[in-house]
């Protein structure tokens, strides 16, 4: 008896009332903005993000060091007395020696030119931490991008089960009020719209959750409105070139080697020794006595000590290479397995559009003919539409699959996004 009176209250609860109140994702009207693509949004959010001025304040830093490795050893001006009077025997100031001095380090070898060269390859590693930002930057934005244009997809399928099942009940409520199916039937329909109603309500605020966060980049007032065609765009296949492969963490590398080459030159410079040439003049006692000085200094040993900097900097310019290759065969690596995910999924999307979508769009057509007629039951009918349904999310699943995997295969190989180019070709 119980089931009985819960079937009846279920089923004396208004279509028309469950879909006022779910109303909010479904009911809500066309949004009317401008449309923001990927590369507005790629371009706000780089504009407004901070990371790149770090790597620009490290930069400028680079900078300052290279202008410094351009200057030569400073001068020196000295000033020695000697004999100064003491007591005694040795009061006597005749004896006071005033030498003033002058003193130039003479660079050999080319070390200033290797030493700039050695800075500016300072400057080349931190520009590459601005590339790593910007990289950085477009992963973050296009997959937020990516993910919010999937949820708005799922959320427009959920609003396409909710009207299903709400034409749906009105057949249930028809043949209950004929007395031709029992109340419970009633009572299940208006479950699963209920339920319906609050896939959509969960998917559309997922939707807004995402599209909110790809705001937050640039600190949007409101939820930007994104392409409807983006994603549609993003399915048509291409071919990637994987010797061209590119990231910034091999930027970094290549930069990096060519610092230890520098250091390598500067190393071997450093082999011919500097002279310090000085001249001065020295004045003697009280009287109008002065004579000239002169000199010159060379250091020893320098050859040795530089051919074992010159080794320890190749030492670490072989690390880098064997880092390099190493980083260029897992990229190779992954590359792979994001053409193969992408293959993969193209392969699910094509067979669901050409075979499996078509067979269950007329499955469920033709359990809704032979529910009005009567040859079918309620559940036959909602068991055909959950198929459709699960089809068209597997769908969405691989579409997802898809075109992450492209996008980063697009970031490897270096290739411009197609979508983009095509909208503003259109434009």
């Amino acid at each position: 008896m119980s089931l009985k009176i819960l079937g009846l209250a279920l089923a004396m609860v208004s279509p028309a009332a469950l879909a006022q109140e779910g109303a909010g994702p479904c009911g809500r009207p066309a949004e009317t903005g401008a449309i923001l693509s990927l590369t507005q949004a790629v371009e706000l959010a780089a504009a407004a993000d901070l990371r790149p001025e770090v790597a620009d304040a490290g930069i400028a830093a680079a900078r300052t060091e290279q202008a410094i490795a351009a200057l030569r050893p400073a001068d020196t001006v000295s000033l020695e007395i000697e004999d100064f009077p003491g007591i005694g025997l040795a009061s006597e100031i005749d004896n006071l020696q005033v030498t003033g001095q002058f003193s130039r380090v003479w660079e050999r070898g080319g070390k200033q030119d290797a030493r700039t060269v050695l800075a500016r390859r300072g400057v080349d590693v931190a520009e590459t931490e601005r590339q790593a930002a910007q990289i950085e930057i477009l992963t973050e934005v296009e997959t937020l991008y990516i993910e919010a244009a999937l949820a708005e997809r799922r959320a427009l399928l959920a609003c396409e089960r909710v009207e299903t099942v709400m034409s749906l009940q009105s057949a249930v409520d028809r043949r209950v009020e004929a007395a031709r199916d029992p109340l419970l039937a009633g009572a299940r329909a208006s479950t699963d719209l209920a339920v319906a109603i609050a896939d959509a309500r969960r998917e559309d605020q997922d939707a807004q959750n995402l599209k909110a966060a790809l705001g937050s980049y640039w600190n949007a007032a409101e939820a930007p409105q994104l392409d409807p065609e983006f994603l549609d765009r993003r399915l048509s296949p291409r071919a990637y070139d994987f010797s061209a492969i590119k990231s910034p963490e091999l930027d970094r590398l290549e930069a990096e080697r060519l610092r230890a080459s520098a250091q390598i030159e500067l190393e071997k410079a450093q082999a011919v020794p500097d002279i310090t040439w000085s001249v001065g003049v020295r004045k003697f006692g009280i009287e109008d006595d002065v004579a000239v000085t002169g000199g010159a200094s060379i250091p020893l040993g320098s050859a040795g000590r530089s051919e074992a900097g010159a080794a320890r900097a190749s030492a670490a310019r072989k690390q880098i290479e064997l880092q390099s290759e190493a980083v260029r065969q897992q990229l190779i690596r992954q590359a792979l397995v994001y053409q193969r995910a992408a293959l993969s999924a193209a392969d699910a999307i094509k067979a669901i559009d050409s075979d499996l979508l078509p067979e269950a769009t007329r499955a469920l057509a033709l359990a809704e003919d032979g529910y009005a007629r009567g040859a079918f039951t309620y559940l036959d009918v909602f068991d055909a539409q959950r198929a459709l349904t699960a089809l068209r999310e597997a769908r969405l699943d691989h579409v997802r699959t898809y075109v992450l995997n492209d996008a980063a295969l697009a970031r490897l190989t270096g290739q411009n996004d197609p979508s983009s180019a095509r909208q503003e070709t259109e434009q």
